[in-house]
């Protein structure tokens, strides 16, 4: 995105070291308060932030934005001063413009920690793989679809020690993942996720418990591996 170029002002661009930077400030438009949206542009001091930017001709590039701390004046607004925020230029807390913490957090999800890192490095955005894996852990997860059929499996933590795992058997690709065999906290999330057709599950009591009252109506289908391993057992026990 873009920022909205009416909003900032150039003032000056060189070259230092290396480095392309450019002097700017904003102008002295009407900038709506973030709790109450009443506009202000009464200014109550200005300060100047330092952004990254993505490179521009094989040159890292840092801005040196004034912005201004304004006044509101809505009548009940609990906040008495706010900064305003340039839209595709500057965000609250941020130290990068949001084209390149996308970058950065597009080479963590392509590459992870240390291929992220050499690309970033070529694109002059120096960070280490402990960094690129920080910007990635904080991207927030894709909401996941209601699958159709569900998968329900038990895995070991540690000795003695198990969890659950979700699975969307169409996509493969995992859903929630958690701590114990509960059956009352696999009903808890079928109530919550509505929808669900087909249970894929093993021959666990406990899941199967958990499934009827979470989903009466869906099918459950108990893994044909771990039936015929149950039978195995029990047969081998009752001929001992």
């Amino acid at each position: 995105m873009s920022p909205h170029l009416d909003a900032v002002r150039v003032e000056q661009v060189w070259v230092a070291g290396g480095v392309v930077r450019i002097a700017a400030c904003t102008r002295e438009l009407t900038v709506a308060c973030p709790d109450c949206g009443r506009g202000s542009a009464r200014t109550h001091s200005r300060y100047s932030r330092t952004l990254a930017d993505v490179a521009v001709g094989g040159r890292p590039v840092v801005i040196g934005l004034s912005v201004r701390r304004l006044f509101c004046d809505g009548p009940g607004c609990g906040r008495r001063t706010f900064v305003e925020q340039v839209e595709g230029l500057t965000v609250r807390y941020q130290r990068r413009s949001p084209l390149l913490q996308h970058l950065v957090q597009m080479a963590g999800v392509l590459l992870a920690g240390r291929g992220g890192a050499r690309l970033l490095q070529i694109l002059k955005v120096p960070l280490s793989r402990t960094s690129v894996l920080f910007h990635l852990m904080r991207l927030p997860l894709p909401v996941a679809a209601t699958p159709r059929v569900l998968g329900v499996d038990d895995f070991a933590l540690y000795a003695g020690v198990y969890g659950t795992l979700l699975v969307d058997a169409d996509s493969r690709l995992p859903i929630e993942l958690w701590a114990g065999r509960d059956a009352e906290q696999l009903a808890a999330w079928l109530r919550t996720h509505p929808g669900v057709e087909v249970v894929c599950r093993d021959g666990s009591l406990v899941y199967r418990q958990g499934i009827t009252d979470g989903a009466p109506d869906a099918v459950q289908v108990s893994d044909r591996f771990q039936c015929a391993m149950r039978r195995f057992v029990v047969s081998l026990t009752q001929s001992g």
